[in-house]
């Protein structure tokens, strides 16, 4: 009889651990699956704001998602931040091929600000935080790529905690990200993993 009873207490145990390896793994499976969603969102819809910031590190599809929300007059000026972790003596040259793209779409250049200071995320979310204080701006459309607003929402949400200023988050057309699949696309799989180790990482140093 206790024999019996083991064995049934042992078929329970296995069914249970069993149950909890295969509910884990698909937990698992699903988590990474939704991954590429996770880090390309929260994206908002565009609205009148005081400020356009086109973000540093573009290879360009950012400086035209802020033309065209310049030309549709959601915001009366531009503010460009420089290259990540480039060299201070060329931060300013590729500040002005953007600003020339600008110029080219009829934005006049007295609308046109430019961040030499910036080295990374944070600090073009505490610089353009100053830089509307000292204006008296209260809202700011950023620009950037989709799979880089979910760190972005963290780190100017932080940068602006504490104050009325509001900041929307706008995504710039990429045709190399496919959020759904990331895994089957090498570019879409490195900024997927880029993305959550530096989300890991503004949350461990800020």
């Amino acid at each position: 009889m206790i024999d019996v009873l083991l064995g049934l207490f042992k078929r329970f145990l296995f069914s249970r651990v069993l149950w909890f390896v295969v509910m884990g793994f698909l937990s698992l499976f699903f988590l990474v699956r939704q991954a590429g969603s996770y880090v390309s969102g929260p994206v908002d819809t565009p609205t009148k704001a005081d400020l356009i910031v086109a973000l540093g590190g573009d290879a360009g599809a950012r400086i035209v998602r802020a033309g065209d929300l310049y030309a549709g007059r959601y915001a009366p000026r531009v503010l460009l931040t420089g290259l990540e972790f480039g060299l201070e003596q060329t931060r300013g040259h590729y500040l002005e091929w953007r600003a020339a793209f600008l110029l080219e779409q009829m934005v006049p250049r007295d609308v046109i600000y430019f961040d030499l200071q910036s080295r990374n995320t944070w600090e073009e979310a505490r610089n353009t935080r100053r830089l509307m204080e000292t204006n008296g701006w209260r809202t700011v459309l950023v620009v950037s790529d989709p799979p880089h607003l979910r760190r972005l929402s963290w780190v100017w949400g932080k940068a602006f905690d504490g104050s009325p200023l509001q900041y929307r988050l706008v995504a710039a057309p990429m045709a190399a990200w496919d959020a759904p699949h990331w895994w089957r696309h090498e570019a879409s799989a490195q900024f997927v993993l880029m993305e959550l180790i530096k989300l890991g990482y503004y949350h461990v140093a800020h």
